[in-house]
């Protein structure tokens, strides 16, 4: 009942349908509980008459309605002796019909009414009204010429006042209050007449407990104008619909309902008697708690989760789907990171008014596959883009440095507040309140769990998420948090509120997303493990960066046996091209057609935004900015250039015509010239420096790989099935052996290439190139036989290393580092003198810094740093203290940093400066 209460109050208008149809043969009135005929044909009334006279019960003339704009209009004062205040006063006094605000319009809503060819008081010259020229605006007297002359002077005027009442007023209401006034609309000539509907109060008065019954013994449903909210009568119809609901899972089976081996887990504690009345059964969510693991690989572009089943298998799960009962596509398993926000102020009402399971609806907020078709079906549309969240992940790694904002479709705007770490108490139930910040990843998990946490599954207590090792502490911590929040408030209140239920609950971080990746390829490859270990390198190419990832797959030993692993996986070494995701690549593509369109842009004054790592132009400032219309149009221009990255043959048509937003925000025709050759060439450099750099770390770390073992590369994530990279990881190509023989000189190890695991649409709980990283963290999982043992992490005390390349700049303009990534913490390293009290600080994440930058360089960053007071033989010092953070020092020699009495200190994060 309480869901058919806040339902009804949702809105004040409501079709009665017939409760297997959804054809209108009524319209309900939730605030009078009056009910009329259908207004169906009110719409195509008004949409066939431009101008009707408004008639009142008498059938007196009151005003006539401009369809078009849906605005009264009247002819007050037939005297032509008032001036615009005293006409505004006059307009304001008259309440014609009983209406308040009449008003005196605008010079161009005058002219709009005045122009058309239908208005029935045009007499006289073309323009005139009544056979007049000169009526008053808001602005003063306006002259109505032959030949479109419309101006204003302060002279007097005639008065025809405007009304808005109906402006904004839905078909419904605007029957409803000709209903209620008892109002008539005629066309001008009389010869046609839309009279008043008259009210049915046979619902009038009743409570919802009666109205309820009353739709119910009529066969009735009650529908929303727009065809989205179906208000059952049936109470066992609202139960079939808890799933299918808030995340559109399908629809419960009578069955679910009324079988004694079923039943709903919602229903547990109710009072057995009185469900035996209603035919219902209520079953315990403990009997449905499994032990088994469940992995979600919480990627920049996309999500997969996985989970054991009880016979040992590993499944992949669809989330958000249109249809669960279409058929399965291998590509369905790599759910979208993406959230759309349809009605925030719904959403965020029903989600901080229940904890756990909350009353949301779809039709305020969708997730995954649906969010991204959204935009997919809608590529121009700004009030869609606006709305859509897409890349969760990033927005969690800068939301401490940069405010985000998304508008809802119905035109709110929203700020989201930095992310915070808000975990729940480790075994008690949660609680929620209107004042808690809205946090879209707690939301996307949520949505994951209520798929992980259906009904045909289970109920899952044991999460495990996967990050890329660069990840700092406590990014990871704010993530880990908000899985927990969403994942366990996917769990149903039955179960919850048991003694000691959610004890066994947890979400924890097991390895990298790389090592992951391996731990699921390798056995995928028919490879076996050694005793001395099968030395692998990962190259994974995803939306957001590119990581590389070094280690080893060996027998566990005698002692490690003696502890439960058969087999070991060693993670050895990491690093990665922050700039080589999928989506930076678009960016540039983006930003490179902009830079070739220059005279299109500057003509209609179109601006865009430009890559973290894109080179400056001379002259930009009038074209780069941070603004929402910059923002939509490169998101407008990358949905056509996606085809261009992601296909196989790298086709692009020369011209294209798209439309584009000014800088007031208004939507142009612009046709832009797109340079094929140019384009491809930037992206196949950009890989090919990557897969340089992706070698040169391999042969920093090959030291630690046993000699003489062949390395298997392995090609992971969806980038890497780009045509540019099947092309410079090659054998048989003309790139690849020269790099290697570039890196490694004449030593040259024996690499095996793995082309990216392909999609089995045989087999779609198979490892892919994307689908492998969380199905081998399954393998990983406690219980599971196989060790991971995380040099990487373990060597950093469980914070990523050390990710920038810092120093400053040498005799030749060129970047000298003094520290690098994997820079041991805590360890002083000396920087230089300071001459005049000044540093210029050096600072990059760029591999290329191995092999030289530079000044002027896009990925280089240079900041003045000033240390006033200095003596001649100071020196600067500086020591990794964290992922991005660095503490500087300045002392005379080294052996001075011991005593930290005098020194002048400065701690920088380079993430932010």
């Amino acid at each position: 009942m309480g869901e058919f209460t806040r339902t009804l109050a949702s809105q004040r208008f409501w079709h009665i349908v017939p409760a297997d149809s959804d054809t209108a043969t009524g319209l309900y009135d939730a605030q009078t509980g009056l009910s009329y005929p259908t207004a169906s044909a009110l719409e195509p009334f008004l949409k066939g008459h431009p101008f009707l006279h408004v008639r009142d019960k008498a059938n007196q003339y009151l005003a006539t309605l401009h369809t078009a704009k849906r605005r009264l209009w009247r002819w007050l004062d037939q005297e032509n002796t008032s001036y615009a205040a005293d006409g505004q006063g006059k307009a304001k006094a008259s309440q014609v019909g009983g209406l308040q605000d009449w008003q005196l319009p605008s010079k161009d809503e005058l002219e709009y009414f005045a122009k058309d060819d239908n208005n029935p008081h045009r007499e006289g010259r073309k323009y005139r009204l009544h056979g007049q020229y000169n009526w008053l605006t808001v602005g003063g007297s306006c002259y109505m010429e032959d030949h479109y002359h419309f101006h204003v002077d302060s002279s007097s005027g005639f008065i025809f006042a405007k009304n808005d009442y109906w402006g904004k007023t839905s078909t419904n209401a605007l029957w409803v209050d000709l209903a209620t006034r008892g109002w008539t609309l005629t066309t001008p000539n009389g010869t046609t007449r839309f009279l008043p509907p008259t009210a049915d109060t046979a619902w009038k008065g009743l409570d919802h407990h009666a109205l309820m019954g009353a739709l119910r013994k009529a066969d009735l449903h009650l529908l929303s104008p727009d065809g989205k909210t179906r208000i059952q009568t049936d109470p066992f119809v609202f139960l079939t619909t808890l799933d299918h609901t808030p995340c559109r899972l399908p629809r419960l089976d009578p069955v679910q309902l009324t079988d004694p081996h079923k039943g709903l887990w919602e229903l547990w504690g109710n009072d057995a008697a009185r469900l035996k009345d209603l035919g219902l059964v209520a079953r315990d969510p403990a009997r449905d708690v499994c032990s088994h693991n469940v992995a979600i690989d919480f990627g920049t572009s996309s999500t997969v989760v996985a989970l054991n089943d009880a016979h040992g298998g590993r499944r992949l799960l669809r989330i958000g789907v249109r249809d669960f009962f279409q058929i399965p596509r291998g590509t369905d398993f790599e759910n979208p990171t993406v959230l759309e926000i349809i009605d925030h102020a719904r959403l965020a009402a029903a989600w901080t008014a229940q904890t756990y399971r909350p009353a949301l609806d779809w039709n305020w907020v969708h997730a995954a596959h649906e969010a991204q078709a959204s935009f997919r079906d809608n590529p121009g549309d700004t009030a869609v883009l606006a709305s859509i969240l897409p890349r969760l992940k990033q927005w969690a790694l800068r939301s401490a440095k940069e405010a985000l904002r998304l508008t809802d479709r119905q035109g709110l705007e929203i700020e989201l507040p930095a992310m915070t770490e808000r975990n729940p108490v480790r075994g008690q139930p949660m609680t929620v309140s209107p004042l808690d910040p809205f946090d879209p990843i707690e939301l996307y998990a949520w949505f994951l769990g209520m798929a992980i946490n259906w009904r045909g599954h289970g109920l899952y207590l044991k999460y495990h998420l996967t990050f890329p090792v660069k990840y700092p502490r406590e990014t990871k911590d704010k993530i880990l948090a908000s899985f927990r929040r969403g994942l366990q408030r996917s769990l149903p209140l039955t179960l919850v509120t048991q003694p000691d239920a959610l004890q066994g609950f947890t979400v924890e971080e097991i390895a990298s997303e790389p090592a992951a990746y391996a731990a699921a390829a390798l056995p995928q490859l028919d490879l076996e493990p050694t005793d001395e270990g099968v030395p692998y390198a990962v190259f994974d190419f995803g939306g957001g960066t590119t990581d590389f990832d070094y280690g080893l797959w060996r027998w566990a030993t005698d002692d490690e046996f003696d502890e439960g692993y058969s087999q070991v996986v060693e993670h050895m070494h990491s690093s990665g091209d922050n700039f080589l995701g999928g989506e930076n690549l678009l960016e540039h593509l983006v930003y490179a057609c902009f830079r070739h369109n220059l005279a299109v842009c500057r003509e209609h004054r179109i601006h865009f935004t430009r890559p973290l790592d894109g080179e400056r132009f001379t002259g930009d400032e009038a074209f780069v900015h941070a603004t929402q219309a910059a923002q939509t149009n490169t998101v407008l221009l990358a949905a056509k250039l996606r085809r261009f990255l992601e296909s196989e043959d790298g086709q692009l048509d020369p011209q294209l015509k798209i439309d584009l937003l000014n800088q007031q925000g208004h939507k142009v025709p612009c046709e832009l010239s797109l340079d094929r050759d140019k384009l491809d060439a930037l992206l196949f450099t950009r890989m090919e420096n990557g897969v340089r750099a992706f070698l040169r770390e391999l042969a920093a770390v090959r030291n630690k790989l046993p000699a003489g073992q062949p390395v298997h590369v392995l090609l992971a994530g969806n980038g890497s099935r780009s045509r540019h990279i099947t092309t410079l990881f090659d054998a048989d190509d003309e790139y690849w052996s020269p790099m290697v023989q570039e890196v490694f000189g004449n030593d040259l190890p024996e690499l095996i290439v793995h082309a990216p695991l392909p999609i089995d649409e045989d087999d779609h709980h198979a490892p892919t190139a994307k689908t492998g990283v969380a199905l081998g963290l399954l393998r990983l999982c406690p219980g599971e036989g196989v060790k991971l043992l995380d040099h990487v992490r373990s060597e950093g005390g469980d914070e990523a290393p050390f990710r920038y390349f810092v120093g400053k700049l040498g005799r030749r303009e060129e970047f000298t580092p003094t520290l690098t990534p994997q820079t041991p913490y805590q360890q002083w390293h000396l920087l230089g003198p300071l001459p005049q009290g000044v540093f210029k600080l050096c600072a990059s994440i760029s591999l290329r810094a191995r092999t030289g930058m530079r000044q002027g360089d896009p990925e280089l960053r240079i900041q003045r740093l000033d240390f006033p007071g200095t003596a001649a033989q100071d020196r600067l010092f500086a020591r990794a203290i964290g992922p991005s953070l660095i503490e500087l020092a300045v002392a005379p020699d080294e052996s001075a940093l011991s005593d930290h009495l005098g020194l002048l200190r400065r701690t920088l994060d380079l993430e932010t400066c």
